[in-house]
């Protein structure tokens, strides 16, 4: 079995850059995008694989032939032709193909759409991976499909507007995969009655994301809805498909991931903007999350940016 992708693929990585292996900072990937861009599209085949990693981009995994088996935190999926799966970005996970496996990955980066006010919500919502199949999802299915392959054509092409197309394909993929749950939850036959709390939960997330470095609990933000906690819980996980503890707290570490990217606050202000009075809780629960110290997160990243 081949570690990372080939450099024999049938579809050559445009502009002719240099290809490394799979980059891994402890078990965070440093995603090699192509130069200028926040995207990267692979061929996968030949038995190629990659080990456990997380990265800060979103990641769709399509089969062609054979078979993949992703496993999670949480779940394993088997992703066979005419299935596509949706990784969120942060999600713990390796790829293993099947034999005589092949499909395409590919690897999105979201940051610019935090300039986009209506996508805000996106960029910061934890979400679980997605798994996307003709069968049982045929509406979506066509549509994502038809967009990644309208992706795929234009990323592979001599088109000087490339980025440009790509980043509009990637905005109306936003559309269909984030912002339409309505409709995605009625083609997995798991529509429910959380429609009639949408426009509260819409407003919850909103503050949360405002009110993160606070001292949020579940029990003070369904008082504040006037819900109970257990159902409030409840219908935060139906709205999210998250709970409210481990959405809390992915949402404070792309703050942290943020801060200690871009600024030389000390770690103990890192972990206040965050919301933790006790930096060494926030160290702790940080490499629980991240596999690494939030000052290591940092030198790796300042090491990085000083090889560019």
């Amino acid at each position: 079995m081949k570690v990372g992708f080939s450099e024999t693929s049938p579809f050559p990585q445009p502009k002719g850059e240099q290809i490394y292996p799979q980059r891994l900072h402890g078990l965070k990937e440093e995603v090699q995008y192509l130069p200028g861009t926040a995207i990267r599209v692979w061929y996968t085949h030949q038995g190629t694989c990659y080990p456990k990693h997380w990265h800060d981009c979103l990641e769709i995994i399509q089969c062609v032939h054979s078979q993949y088996t992703i496993h999670t935190e949480h779940k394993t999926y088997t992703v066979q032709p005419e299935d596509i799966l949706v990784l969120p970005a942060g999600a713990l996970h390796d790829l293993n193909p099947g034999s005589d496996c092949n499909g395409w990955v590919y690897l999105i980066g979201l940051q610019w759409l935090e300039h986009i006010p209506s996508c805000r919500e996106i960029r910061f919502q934890p979400r679980q991976p997605i798994l996307i199949s003709r069968q049982r999802m045929p509406a979506l299915y066509t549509k994502v499909s038809s967009l990644l392959e309208l992706m795929r054509n234009d990323y592979f092409s001599d088109n000087v507007m490339r980025e440009v197309l790509f980043d509009s394909s990637v905005l109306r993929l936003v559309e269909l995969i984030f912002a339409q749950r309505e409709t995605h939850f009625k083609e997995t036959a798991q529509l429910d009655k959380r429609h009639e709390h949408d426009e509260m939960f819409e407003q919850v997330v909103s503050y949360i994301d405002s009110h993160f470095a606070e001292d949020l609990t579940l029990t003070s933000l369904s008082r504040r809805y006037n819900l109970s906690s257990a159902y409030f819980s409840r219908l935060f996980k139906q709205y999210t498909r998250d709970s409210f503890s481990n959405y809390l707290t992915v949402r404070r570490f792309l703050e942290a991931d943020r801060l200690l990217m871009n600024s030389s606050l000390p770690i103990t202000e890192v972990a206040t903007r965050c919301g933790y009075s006790n930096p060494a809780v926030f160290s702790r629960a940080y490499y629980a999350h991240r596999k690494c110290s939030p000052s290591r997160f940092r030198q790796i990243y300042a090491r990085l940016e000083g090889e560019k």
